[in-house]
Order: structure tokens, then sequence, then C-alpha cells
């Protein structure tokens, strides 16, 4: 399976540094989560509701990421309701017990992100590539 991160260039990798740090969606703060879409198009709209329109940022890049034969949970949107809100250990009981969890977008319900827990049992996962990722000026309401 190869799932999709669109992150700013320093960010580009695996260990789920931010999302430990402040939390997210579906990990509390003080776990490691690194989110990714099932396509590109998806993590661009991911991107797009929550950064600043007033510039065009220059120092995104696009990774796919592989995971051979990982085990993905296949969580509903409703069932995680509040889940970046457990303490830690209850989260690591409760999710741990796979490395992928495999939510719907908020943005496109029919369309689905994965968040990878790096420290969960199981865990594996290779960056098959990084390119730099150009967005459309258009995106942003700015005149070319």
């Amino acid at each position: 399976m190869i799932t999709y991160r669109i992150a700013r260039r320093p960010y580009a990798g695996l260990t789920g540094e931010g999302a430990r740090l402040y939390g997210g969606r579906f990990n509390p703060p003080g776990i490691p989560a690194v989110y990714t879409s099932q396509s590109i198009a998806l993590a661009v709209l991911e991107i797009l509701v929550h950064i600043d329109k007033s510039e065009v940022p220059g120092d995104y890049v696009v990774m796919a990421i592989q995971f051979p034969g990982a085990r993905v949970s296949r969580w509903r949107g409703e069932n995680l309701i509040g889940v970046n809100r457990l303490p830690i250990d209850l989260f690591k009981a409760d999710f741990y017990r796979w490395p992928i969890l495999r939510v719907p977008s908020v943005i496109v319900p029919r369309e689905y992100n994965f968040i990878l827990l790096p420290q969960a049992v199981g865990f594996a996962a290779t960056i098959e590539w990084v390119e730099p990722l150009s967005f459309d000026r258009r995106l942003f309401s700015l005149r070319e």
C-alpha cells in the first residue's frame, strides 16, 4: 500500500514529532503520528484547509510512503471522536494494536486518510520518493 504526505521540507519524515508535540485530530499530544492520505489530491486539500492563504508556500514536498504488508485498522470516524483527548497509556492500549489507522477524511468523507503510528508494534514504512510540490497560485486567489 502507498499513501501520500505533504509537508514542509524540514518535516518530511516519518518520526511524527509535530503530532507528538501538539496532538492532532486522531492522536493526543505525546503520541507520535504521521498523517497521510490515499491520494496526492486529498493530501493537498488536507493542507489547504490548514494554511494561511495569503502566501503561496514555497518549501512543501510530497512524499510517497510504502507499507509492505502492514496491518491497517478500518475505523469509522464516529468511533474516534475524542480519541485525541485520551491519556497516552489508554491510547497505546487501544490503538497500538495497529501501526496504521484508516480514517475517513473530514473534507471528502468517501476518501481516507491514514494515521501512521511509528512506535506501534509492526510499524514498517519506507519513503519511496520525495519531490517538491508547487501549489497552483489560483488556489490562493493570487494573480499570476
